[in-house]
C-alpha cells in the first residue's frame, strides 16, 4: 500500500531545479568518460537537456596521455585535487574520474554539503545520456533539413496552399499566399483564410466568409471537395479558379485541419473553351451551310410570290399590309441566312501588310461623321513603334467598325470611345474602350458564342464573327469589362515577319 502522506508532487522535482545559477565543475582524473563529460559541458546539443554547466578546473590527469590537449580547454590544471579545491571555492560539482575507490573516499571526505559529487561509477550514465542526446540532435538536424526541403518544394508550387484550423484560421501557408497579399508569413497566421486569400494582382479573393466554399463541405462531410470560382482582375478580365479542400486527420482519426489549395486555371480554361468553340463552330458551319441552302430555295419562291402579290391592284389595303409583312420577313430571313453562310466561310484570304495606326485613324474619321453630334467623343493613342501586321485591311476595318458600333449601343446617351494601339509582347494590340454599362462575368463567358446576343433584334454573330476573322489570321481577341465601368475589346495581331506567338493573359501572381 502507498503511504497516504507521500507527496506525489515531489516526483516532478528535478535535481537541477535547486541550481538556478548552474554548475561550476571541477574534474579530478581523466579516466573512462572523460571526453564524454567534456563534450557534455561544451557542446550545443546538450544545452536543451541540462542547466548551465561550466568547467572551472582539472586535476590529476597523469594517467590519460591519450586525452585531448589540455590547453585547448582554457582552464587551469592542477597536480592534485586538494590544490584545485583550495583554488576554486566557487565549485559546486566535482566529477571524480580517477577510477580508484580509495581515492574516491578521500575526495568525498574533503567535500562539504554545498558541493555535489559525481563519481566514476555514476559517470557511465553520462555515456548513455551522451548517445541519446547526439541521436536526438541528429534526428533534429535531419528533421529540420527535411522540413526546409519540404517547405522549399511547397513554396515553389504555383498554387496557393493554406493549412486551416477547423475554425478556418490560417496555421501555415506557402510563400505565394503571403507574398501576393503583401504581408509576412507571421502577419497572416491566425487570421481567417478569406481575410488573406488573394487573386492575381493581390486583389482580395473573398470579401467575406463564402458559404459555398469547399472548406465548409469538407468540414461537415470529412471528405475532399472542390469547386470552380470566377473573379475579375483589376482590368476587368475574367479569371477562373479551381478551389480544393482536403481533410487532415490525426492518429486517432479525428479531423484536425483542412488543407486548401487555390489553382489559377484561367489560361487552361480559355484554351479549353477555345477548342470547344472551334469544334462547335465546325458543327454549326456544316449545319448552317446545309440549312441555308435547303431553306433559301423555297424562301426565294415565297419572296417572289409575295413581291408579285404586292404589285397586284386587286388587293385590299388590309391584304396589302399583310403581304408587305411577308416580303419584309423573307428579306430578314435571307439576311440571316447570308450572315450564317458568311460565318461558315473561311475568312483568311491573301495576306497583306496592314498599317494599324492608319487603319485606326481612317476608321475613327469615318465613324465620327454623324455620331459626334449625338454626344460621342473619340480619343486615339498610337504607338509609332508598332510594326505593320499581316492580314486583310478591309476585314480588319470591318471588325473595328463593328466593335465601335457595339460601343455606341452600350452608351445610348453618348460617351467617350478610346482607341489605343500598342505592343503586347510580340503582338500588336488594338484596343477599343467605352464608358458604357459594362458586362457581368456571366455575359463575358457567352459574349463570343455564336447566336448569343443581348440585343432584342440581334443575331448574335457580331463578336463571334470578329473573333473568327481575327483567329483565322493567327490573332486573338480579348474582352475586359466590369458592370457600370465600361468594356474594353482588344484585338491582337501578328506583326509582319514577327514571331506571332500569342501571349497569355498577364499573370502577376
Amino acid at each position: 500500500m502507498f503511504d497516504t502522506d507521500f507527496n506525489f508532487a515531489n516526483l516532478g522535482e528535478c535535481i537541477w531545479n535547486g541550481q538556478e545559477n548552474g554548475f561550476r565543475i571541477g574534474i579530478a582524473g581523466s579516466g573512462a568518460g572523460f571526453s564524454v563529460i567534456l563534450d557534455t559541458i561544451h557542446s550545443e546539443p546538450f544545452r536543451n537537456f541540462l542547466p548551465d554547466l561550466s568547467l572551472v578546473a582539472l586535476s590529476e590527469l597523469k594517467q590519460s596521455p591519450a586525452m585531448m590537449p589540455v590547453p585547448d580547454l582554457g582552464v587551469p590544471v592542477y597536480d592534485t585535487f586538494d590544490q584545485m579545491l583550495e583554488a576554486h571555492p566557487e565549485m559546486n560539482l566535482v566529477v571524480e574520474l580517477v577510477g580508484d575507490d580509495d581515492r574516491l573516499g578521500e575526495i568525498r571526505s574533503k567535500l562539504d554539503n554545498s558541493i555535489s559529487l559525481l563519481d566514476h561509477r555514476e559517470a557511465i550514465f553520462f555515456c548513455g545520456f551522451y548517445d541519446m542526446a547526439l541521436t536526438k540532435h541528429h534526428f533534429r538536424v535531419s528533421f529540420e533539413n527535411q522540413r526546409v526541403l519540404l517547405q522549399s518544394i511547397i513554396d515553389e508550387i504555383r498554387e496557393d496552399i493554406m493549412l486551416l484550423s477547423r475554425e478556418g484560421r490560417i496555421e501555415d501557408a506557402n510563400k505565394r499566399v503571403w507574398q501576393r497579399a503583401g504581408k509576412t508569413r507571421e502577419e497572416i497566421l491566425g487570421h481567417f483564410c478569406w481575410q488573406c486569400a488573394t487573386s492575381r494582382g493581390g486583389r482580395q479573393f473573398c470579401a467575406s466568409l463564402d458559404p459555398t466554399c469547399p472548406f465548409h463541405r469538407t468540414l461537415h462531410t470529412g471528405t475532399k471537395d472542390e469547386a470552380m470560382f470566377t473573379r475579375l482582375d483589376e482590368n476587368g478580365h475574367l479569371l477562373y479558379y479551381r478551389i480544393y479542400s482536403y481533410p487532415i486527420y490525426d492518429s486517432r482519426g479525428n479531423m484536425t485541419h483542412i488543407l486548401m489549395m487555390h489553382r489559377d486555371i484561367t489560361e487552361r480554361t480559355y484554351q479549353e473553351r477555345h477548342e470547344q468553340q472551334r469544334d462547335r463552330l465546325a458543327v454549326i458551319g456544316e449545319m448552317s451551310t446545309y440549312l441555308a441552302h435547303e431553306i433559301r430555295n423555297p424562301l426565294f419562291a415565297i419572296g417572289g410570290f409575295a413581291n408579285s402579290l404586292l404589285k397586284s391592284t386587286n388587293l385590299t389595303e388590309h391584304e396589302r399590309e399583310k403581304v408587305s409583312i411577308l416580303v419584309s420577313e423573307t428579306k430578314r430571313l435571307d439576311h440571316i441566312l447570308s450572315s450564317m453562310l458568311n460565318f461558315t466561310k473561311p475568312s483568311k484570304s491573301t495576306l497583306e501588310e496592314v498599317d494599324l495606326c492608319k487603319l485606326m485613324t481612317e476608321t475613327v474619321d469615318l465613324m465620327s461623321i454623324g455620331y459626334e453630334k449625338h454626344g460621342y467623343e473619340f480619343t486615339t493613342e498610337c504607338n509609332g513603334k508598332v510594326p505593320c501586321v499581316q492580314g486583310n485591311a478591309g476585314m480588319f476595318k470591318q471588325c473595328l467598325v463593328n466593335i465601335i458600333k457595339n460601343a455606341f449601343e452600350a452608351m445610348p446617351d453618348g460617351g467617350i470611345i478610346s482607341l489605343k494601339l500598342d505592343m503586347r509582347g510580340d503582338m500588336a494590340a488594338l484596343s477599343v474602350s467605352d464608358t458604357g454599362v459594362g458586362m457581368t462575368s456571366r455575359e463575358q463567358e457567352k459574349v463570343f458564342s455564336p447566336f448569343y446576343s443581348t440585343k432584342e433584334d440581334g443575331y448574335g454573330l457580331g463578336l463571334a464573327m470578329i473573333r473568327k476573322i481575327i483567329t483565322d489570321y493567327d490573332g486573338r481577341i480579348e474582352i475586359a469589362s466590369k458592370p457600370g465601368q465600361g468594356t474594353t475589346v482588344t484585338m491582337l495581331f501578328c506583326p509582319v515577319l514577327g514571331s506571332c506567338e500569342l501571349p497569355a493573359l498577364q499573370d502577376d501572381s
